[in-house]
């Protein structure tokens, strides 16, 4: 390769420092001066702009710009083209957004070139800037100007700052519901906004990407995409031109243009940046390979498609990190690293994708990606990481086979925490840290695999349990407070405490989870699942309606009189229907009572919130309650009777002298009809959890606490977006030197 050639390659990230004169970016060579590019012929910005990684002294600044008669998405077959980039740090606020020009006098100006290799995109960084300082910037080529952009700098790492407020999000599928968020946190009053990842979906036309959508965004096509299963159905991004392709058009978007004109992002990528459910360059789409002899498995690795997904980030996203075209490897760029804003906050962000070691249960294993990434025994997974650590123990890192972060990220975040002298150490931490199980001892109707705990997403922490403990365990050894992690991926909002040992540990920090921005939420796709008639038997801890809480009031009422009737076995439906039967027959129960109610709704009522952060069973019971009160059910009727009647004979007090509070209980299917108790929380840590949600979390950050609005955003109106973005705001609120949350609305 001749220097030419490497500084045309190195070169894309071009450097300038603030100073009185005008430069050309010096990453340039004397001989492919940006001077003498394409001329000034009519051009413009289709992706618009964008700023990213502020730190105290430098910005990363993004465009990309083609001749104004090319594709807005498919690739310029054009040459390079100079362009010209000017900064103002006097206000230009009434020009933000516009394509006016800049005015007065500039604090930096650049000569620049969009390249043809980088698809015309320019990612530029300077240097040079003053800390905590609000600039404005803009593109020009030839006569062709892009709109106005404006940026916030850190302060400076010794500043004592009074408040910070920023935005989080994650999950933004184009094929998905709609983008109005993007108008609600463009305006909002923010120093600067963080991405958690699958900023785009790699797949179009996937099962889950074929719901309701706005009209605004219609169907993407991939130029080189194949189809995932077969000849027709869902394609996949596969080449550097396709992942190109998905962030042109997700970044065609005005909606997002104005968040990216308006802050600078820090940006981390999770699984669809690449491929679904990932690790390293191994995909997920099938099951891979196992070898029962031996106990090996792997995926399929596909490291020219892991490159072209790494070469297209690079080149979309604002961010002052290290990639190399010429490293043949697939780790051939760093994400990781971390931003300081004064005394105040020191901001870590992690690549939980590119060092992941393969799920601790393959999914050739368990035959599919129920029993190893979703719905997996908590016994089983924790048998088969002792497993894994075991065979890595001799190589110095036990954790090598059982790890998220590999062993340099996890160095480097230990060194980084323990290091810092900030009041608050926020983690921007792409799946959750929280503990999302559920116990099922008590679903006797339930298939026996599901009768223990089942931990619900293994592609999460969960499944990477030992390493979690380990960095729990090294915050908690080194007496390291104030850290909260940032986290997206579960498209859901939840609000809870990490535990060193979610066995017989303490709380460590927090974590708090923002819903995808235009995801399908977490929610419906236990929706789906249940609907499979092999889960049937767990439907009630994912939803109810009215119809189906009469359904399981008869189910009870049909055991209650079974076990009257002598029948110890209940699952065998043959004694039960015989029981039921008799009791008719004899009198003793109204046949009506087994007889579904037309007219009640069908409309679904979420169970899942509570099955996953409260008790079960306590919507099911509320809504029995509230049917045998309005008499709109002889079934909920004639059970809540069967109860009261039960409760005065043991009580020795009349039916009439039962307090109601006391039958209430015992209408929960899942509680000790004994005593009246609801199981135990599945997950106590949790605090708050809103399953079925999109929408973003702003923070407020002050050395006396952490605020944040989980930001719920209402639903599509028939293919159109809502005027008003965001529905409802839920308050979570941390103070300085406690794990305690305090929810509002």
């Amino acid at each position: 390769m001749n220097r030419r050639q490497f500084l045309k390659w190195t070169g894309f990230v071009t450097v300038s420092t603030v100073g009185p004169a005008l430069l050309v970016g010096c990453n340039s060579s004397d001989d492919d001066a940006v001077l003498a590019l394409t001329p000034s012929i009519p051009c413009k910005f289709p992706q618009s702009i964008a700023s990213g990684d502020p730190a105290a002294n430098s910005i990363m600044l993004w465009t990309r710009v083609v001749p104004s008669d090319a594709d807005n998405v498919i690739s310029a077959k054009a040459a390079d083209i100079a362009v010209r980039l000017v900064i103002s740090s006097s206000d230009q606020s009434a020009l933000l957004g516009s394509n006016k020009p800049l005015t007065g006098v500039m604090a930096h100006e650049v000569l620049l070139s969009a390249k043809a290799d980088w698809d015309h995109t320019i990612r530029h960084k300077v240097e040079g800037l003053s800390p905590a300082t609000t600039y404005f910037y803009q593109f020009i080529a030839g006569n062709s100007i892009s709109r106005v952009g404006r940026f916030k700098t850190a302060p400076a790492v010794d500043a004592d700052v009074n408040k910070l407020r920023f935005a989080y999000l994650s999950c933004q599928d184009w094929s998905i519901n709609h983008w109005a968020g993007f108008t609600a946190l463009a305006s909002e009053e923010l120093d600067f906004v963080v991405h958690l990842g699958d900023y785009i979906y790699e797949t179009v036309g996937e099962d889950f990407q074929k719901g309701a959508v706005e009209a605004a965004h219609t169907a993407i096509k991939l130029p080189d995409g194949p189809f995932k299963n077969g000849k027709d159905g869902a394609r996949f991004a596969n080449t550097t031109a396709d992942y190109r392709t998905l962030y042109k058009q997700y970044r065609s978007d005005a909606r997002l243009q104005a968040v990216h004109e308006r802050f600078a992002m820090i940006a981390i990528w999770d699984d669809h940046e690449f491929s679904d459910d990932c690790w390293g360059d191994s995909t997920t789409y099938d099951n891979g390979s196992f070898d029962a002899k031996t106990g090996k498995a792997d995926n399929k690795h596909e490291t020219e498609r892991r490159r072209s997904a790494n070469q297209a980030w690079f080149e979309f996203m604002p961010a002052d990190v290290k990639f190399d075209i010429t490293d043949k490897g697939f780790q051939n760029i760093r994400l990781y690293r971390d931003f300081r804003f004064g005394k105040l906050l020191h901001l870590v962000m992690t690549d939980q994708r590119l060092y992941r070691a393969d799920h601790v249960i393959p999914e050739a294993a368990a035959g599919s990606s129920i029993g190893s990434r979703y719905m997996v025994p908590t016994a089983v997974l924790a048998g088969a990481e002792a497993q894994k650590m075991a065979a890595a123990k001799p190589s110095g890192d036990e954790l090598a086979l059982v790890s998220i972060l590999g062993k340099t990220q996890r160095d480097w975040w230990q060194n980084t925490m323990k290091a810092s002298t900030a009041t608050w150490k926020l983690w921007g931490n792409e799946v959750s840290l929280l503990k999302m199980c559920v116990n099922g001892k008590s679903l006797t109707a339930a298939p026996k695999d599901f009768q223990t705990e089942i931990i619900l997403n293994a592609d999460q922490w969960d499944g990477y349990n030992a390493e979690r403990k380990a960095l729990m365990q090294f915050l908690s050894s080194n007496q390291i407070k104030n850290v909260v992690a940032l986290t997206g991926d579960i498209h859901s909002f939840y609000a809870g405490q990490v535990y060193d040992d979610y066995t017989s540990g303490k709380p460590v920090m927090i974590d708090l989870v923002t819903a995808g921005m235009s995801s399908d939420s977490f929610y419906s796709y236990f929706v789906k699942a249940v609907g499979d008639k092999s889960f049937a038997a767990v439907q009630p801890l994912v939803f109810t309606s009215e119809a189906a809480a009469e359904g399981i009031a008869i189910q009870m009422i049909s055991a209650g009189v079974a076990m009257q009737a002598g029948v110890v076995d209940l699952t065998n439906t043959a004694l039960i229907a015989a029981a039921v039967k008799g009791a008719i027959a004899a009198g003793k129960l109204p046949a009506a009572a087994l007889t579904p109610t037309a007219s009640l709704l069908t409309t679904a009522i979420n169970t899942f919130n509570e099955t996953l952060a409260g008790n079960m069973g306590t919507l099911i019971g509320g809504q029995i309650a509230a049917l045998a009160a309005a008499g709109r059910s002889v079934a909920a009727q004639t059970l809540y009777g069967m109860i009261a009647q039960q409760l005065a004979g043991a009580m020795g007090i009349t039916t009439a002298q039962v307090p109601a509070a006391e039958v209430v209980k015992r209408l929960n299917p899942f509680a000790n009809q004994a005593a009246g108790t609801a199981p135990a929380a599945n997950n106590p840590w949790i605090k708050y959890a809103d399953t079925d949600a999109q929408g973003f979390t702003v923070v407020e950050l002050t050395a006396a606490g952490l605020k944040a609005e989980f930001r719920k955003i209402a639903p599509l109106q028939g293919s159109v977006a809502p005027q008003k973005a965001v529905s409802s705001v839920k308050t979570i609120t941390v103070k300085a030197g406690s794990l305690d949350l305090t929810i509002t609305d």
